[in-house]
């Protein structure tokens, strides 16, 4: 008998490998008891995510795992309610229970209209994912998102977090079609996710901000892969995206390395703590560690003082910590010569004293 075409044979392992290694992870996890034998799979109407919905349901219902789609509109173009719907009945007609959120953007987050909407979109599925107690929440990123994504952070000049890409897992979020990471083939282009659905007989929605040449995702899609295809070879996409995996093993390790560190170095300091101090560590200590860790310290530290000064003291504040602000910090610790503190977003400021270095509160 003759098997699945090969394009939906691959869909199909590369989802139930991510939600085989999903199961193992929850078997040693103690606190699973309100998770259900229920997956969500976010579901635009595009051709990645029905593509991503008709294979898990295949998958999931040979698996004993009930799926449902997510469908957020966010209400930031004319006929989305009717987008949702159609994708609505298309989940139905797939075999998958389903529901619409409506979600309000807002137009005016630092970060850009895309931000904004990607944020207001996973927050939605994660509130889901809870009142769902499902157990895994999946999404349709291929192989092109993450080609797209390594290559705007190169050219953001954003660091190694930024060439790490777009994660296979975080918790409970799956991106199946990002592949296995052991295997390049198990990963999925945005061809193939075409070519399932026209295997099943799927009409998907073209989104036309994908093709909006104003903002950048799209420009690189169309305008930068293209001619970077063209100059150094159709591989480029692979390429970048094997950079993401050889870099994201050694930053995750580092970052982790930093959060264990943080702990150890920070200091009550008692008698010599000032209003307005919101955390405190060892300077001394801290020049000690080596300079990559240091610095992810030093960014670790200074979001913990964003996060725990007074919404209303942070208010007005938009700015991203940025790399500059980290080696000035850094310069206080390692080429320590009597210089003025350093402000930081948050109306924070951090200083050399007595030892310590401070983040402290910015007067109103």
């Amino acid at each position: 008998m003759a098997g699945p075409p090969p394009v939906i044979a691959r869909a199909r392992t590369a989802v139930r490998a991510s939600l085989t290694a999903r199961i193992e992870q929850l078997a040693d996890d103690t606190a699973v008891g309100h998770l259900s034998p229920r997956i969500l799979v976010g579901l635009s109407g595009g051709a990645d995510s029905l593509a991503l919905l008709a294979t898990t349901v295949w998958v999931g219902s040979r698996m004993g795992l009930e799926t449902e789609a997510v469908i957020v509109d966010h209400a930031m173009q004319s006929g989305s309610a009717q987008v949702a719907e159609r994708a609505l009945v298309q989940a139905q007609q797939l075999g998958a229970g389903g529901q619409v959120i409506r979600v309000e953007v807002d137009l005016a987050a630092p970060g850009g209209l895309e931000n904004a909407a990607r944020s207001a979109r996973h927050e939605a599925l994660e509130t889901a994912r809870e009142e769902r107690g499902a157990l895994a929440l999946l999404m349709a990123h291929t192989l092109d998102d993450q080609a797209e994504q390594v290559l705007m952070g190169l050219a953001r000049g954003a660091g190694l977090r930024a060439m790490a890409g777009i994660p296979r897992t975080r918790g409970a979020l799956l991106r199946p079609f990002l592949g296995t990471g052991r295997d390049e083939r198990t990963a999925l282009r945005r061809v193939d996710t075409e070519e399932i659905c026209r295997l099943h007989d799927l009409q998907w929605w073209e989104d036309p901000m994908n093709s909006d040449l104003t903002m950048l995702r799209s420009r690189v899609r169309h305008r930068a892969l293209p001619l970077l295809r063209e100059i150094l070879g159709d591989q480029i996409d692979e390429n970048l995206a094997r950079t993401a995996d050889l870099v994201r093993p050694d930053v995750d390790h580092l970052d982790r390395e930093a959060q264990a560190l943080l702990p150890s170095l920070r200091r009550e300091g008692g008698e010599l703590r000032e209003d307005g101090d919101l955390l405190q560590l060892d300077v001394h200590a801290l020049a000690a560690v080596p300079a990559p860790l240091r610095t992810r310290i030093l960014r670790d530290a200074s979001r913990s003082a964003h996060r725990a000064t007074p919404r209303d003291a942070a208010a007005g504040s938009s700015k991203s910590l940025l790399r500059r602000h980290v080696l000035a910090i850094d310069a206080l610790v390692v080429s320590w010569h009597g210089q003025a503190a350093v402000p930081v977003p948050g109306r924070i400021e951090v200083a050399r004293r007595d030892g310590l270095l401070v983040w402290r509160r910015l007067d109103p």
